[in-house]
This record gives C-alpha cells, structure tokens and sequence, in this order.
C-alpha cells in the first residue's frame, strides 16, 4: 500500500505534460495572432480588377483542339476574348517553372513517369499530345509564358510544389517581370499561402479548395498571413456561405472553379465575379469581362 502514493504521483505528473503543452501551443498561437494584426479579414490585395466586374479565368487556357497548358491555349483564350488564364506549374527534376497539371508525365507527355523526375531538356524534347496524338506544341517555361503574355494576360498560378523555396523562386520570376498587379499564386496549402503573405506582402494569394466549411481555417489564420483570396468549388457555395463573404466584405475575392453548366449563372446570381472555367461556347457565349448586371 505505501508504494501506491508515488506511483499515483507519477501517473498526476504525466497527465499533466499534454495539459502543459497544449497551453504552451496556446499561449504561442496567441503571441503569434497578436504579431500578425489580430484576426480581421485582408483587404489588401493588389490586384488589378474591379471587384464589381466579372472576370473569367480561362481553365489551362482554352483547349478545345490543343493541349492545355499550352502557349497555344493561351493564344485560344485570347482569341476567344478572356482576359484572364489559369495555369498550373510545376517543378522539373532541375529546378525550371514549367506549365504542367499532372503529377505523372503519363498523359501529356506519353512518359511513364513523375513529371518531376524529368529534366528540362527531356521535357522539351517532346511534343504535348492531345487526345493522345502528338501535336507541334511543346511544354513551356513559365518564364516564356510571362514574357510572350505577361502584359496582355492576367494569370492565376496554381502552384502544385508547395516548398518555401519553390515560393522564393515563383516570386523571383514575378517580381523580375513586374506582375504583382497581375497574378494571383494560389495553392491549398495554408502554410505556404502564409509564408508567401509574411515574406511578400506584395503578392497576391489564394487558398484553394476552401468552401463553408473551411471558413474556422481562415478565421484562425492572422490577418498578415491571410491569403488575398478564397478559391473553390462552385458547387458547394450555398446562400449562407455567400452570407457569410458579404459580411466580412469577401465577396469580391471569392473565386470559384467548376462554375459550367448552370453554376455560372447561378455564382452571378449571387454576386460571385470571379470563376475559372472551362469554356464552352454554348454555356459561355460571351468570355470577355463585362459589368455583372450585364453578364447575367
């Protein structure tokens, strides 16, 4: 019985250790809120649009008869009047920002492979194919991207590496061209979203995949490191979500993807002027920007 009193002890001790480091965590988040501005929304973006205005992102440019991603489905989205593009980047094997969606090399490229195990010379020594025949159109550079389209195009940048260096060197090619006002850098990682924020106010961020239920993340995220915009389905926004933006004046930094169909009209019906989509000339008769009275 004497030996029933430490071991209790002991037992009080260490149920303690997880109280004691949840309060340490706390007390560090609190210290870290306090840093960051409290937990107002951002409303600081730098990009150019107007908030009242529609402007459609063209999914991978548009690919109707050429492969996405492309300088070819660039030059599409322009001729079909978009002025904005959405454009994945990745990572080759050497470190060179290349237009690319898939993690495998598989379906565009014809090479069972990661694409970033590949090196920049292989991937340019192949052609892009489209509905799995090979075209003329090769797999561009972002840094070629910029320069043939940098001062005609907007660019929303879905960044699928999420490393703090793979943002360093994203920004670098962002800020040697000058297109702060320009392009947006999403990506659904929240810790890279907040690096970005904190190192490079100047550039504009998106968080994606965030819908209603995701809105507790961005309350909890300090206003300096909140991201410029919310980015996600155009399914799941219900009439409380968008409630919910026109409170805290979020509404024109909403930006939704899978708005075809009858999504589109119903996102302009509730205000949303913001959509990537994937254009289809029976859905959307007209891409060009355009007030949103007009385009509904």
């Amino acid at each position: 019985m004497a030996s029933s009193h430490p071991q209790r002890t002991r037992r009080m001790k260490r149920a303690r250790i997880p109280l004691l480091c949840g309060a340490c965590l706390l007390a560090l988040y609190l210290v870290l809120a306090l840093a960051g501005g409290g937990f107002h929304p951002r409303l600081d973006d730098t990009f150019a649009w107007k908030g009242d205005s529609v402007l459609l992102f063209a999914h991978r440019g548009v690919a109707l008869s050429v492969p996405e991603n492309s300088e070819a489905s660039l030059s599409e989205a322009q001729r079909f009047g978009f002025l904005a593009v959405e454009i994945d980047v990745r990572k080759t094997k050497d470190n060179e920002l290349m237009l690319f969606h898939d993690k495998s090399a598989q379906r565009l490229l014809g090479l069972d492979v990661e694409f970033s195990e590949l090196t920049l010379d292989r991937v340019k020594g192949r052609k892009l194919l489209f509905a799995g025949k090979e075209t003329t159109n090769s797999v561009p550079t972002l840094r070629e991207v910029f320069q043939k389209f940098g001062t005609t195009l907007k660019f929303y940048l879905d960044m699928k590496n999420k490393g703090f260096k793979d943002a360093d060197q994203i920004v670098a090619l962002i800020d040697e061209f000058g297109l702060y006002d320009r392009t947006i850098l999403a990506s659904v990682d929240p810790l890279f979203v907040a690096y970005v924020e904190h190192k490079y106010p100047k550039v504009n961020t998106a968080l994606e995949r965030f819908d209603f239920f995701q809105v507790w993340v961005y309350r909890l995220i300090p206003k300096k490191w909140k991201p410029d915009f919310l980015s996600g389905s155009a399914i799941k926004v219900t009439r409380e979500h968008v409630e919910w933006l026109g409170k805290e004046q979020l509404l024109s930094k909403r930006i939704v993807y899978q708005a075809g169909g009858t999504n589109y009209n119903r996102m302009l019906n509730f205000g949303i002027t913001k959509a990537i989509i994937d254009y289809d000339p029976n859905v959307h008769p007209r891409a060009l920007s355009q007030p949103i009275a007009e385009a509904r």
